[in-house]
């Protein structure tokens, strides 16, 4: 069964501020030991990290209406992209220094934002073949005996 659809309504745009506000960390300690003599302490963090998905339950709506909306009104494209700008800063800021778990943190800017790590922009991420890398090699190595050769008829002339 399904529901009556939801209408778009302009005033979801300033609403999406309003979600931001609502998405702080909090920052707690809790006693991890307790002794006669010191007192461990640990620090933990609730995240509360601002998603889409979290945004279309602060308005009652789901998901698809949200992106249906989007894919119709610019403005609230806009809007709704200050919610993925802003999850994917924390996820940066945070996970770089530690505050979020970094492997969660990069898990989700793969996943989420297109970010992921590169080790070889010329290969397209894929191994280099061997025998490329052997013609590489052998170049290297030809390169460098003409720069000794130069090197030696430099002397020579000197």
């Amino acid at each position: 069964m399904a529901g009556q659809p939801s209408k778009y309504d302009r005033k979801y745009i300033p609403m999406v501020d309003e979600y931001l506000k609502t998405r702080k960390d909090t920052v707690f300690k809790f006693v991890k030991t307790d002794g006669n003599k010191t007192t461990g302490y640990e620090r933990l963090i609730d995240v509360k990290l601002p998603t889409i998905e979290g945004f279309a339950l602060y308005i009652n709506v789901t998901k698809k209406t949200l992106y249906n909306w989007r894919d119709k009104h610019p403005k609230f494209l806009h809007s709704l992209g200050k919610i993925v700008e802003e999850q994917r800063k924390r996820l940066l800021d945070k996970g770089l220094s530690g505050q979020y778990n970094p492997t969660i943190a990069k898990l989700i800017l793969s996943s989420n934002h297109g970010m992921r790590e590169r080790t070889d922009v010329t290969s397209d991420d894929k191994p280099m073949p061997q025998p490329l890398l052997s013609a590489l090699d052998k170049d290297n190595a030809i390169q460098d005996n003409n720069s000794n050769k130069e090197d030696s008829s430099t002397e020579e002339e000197n």
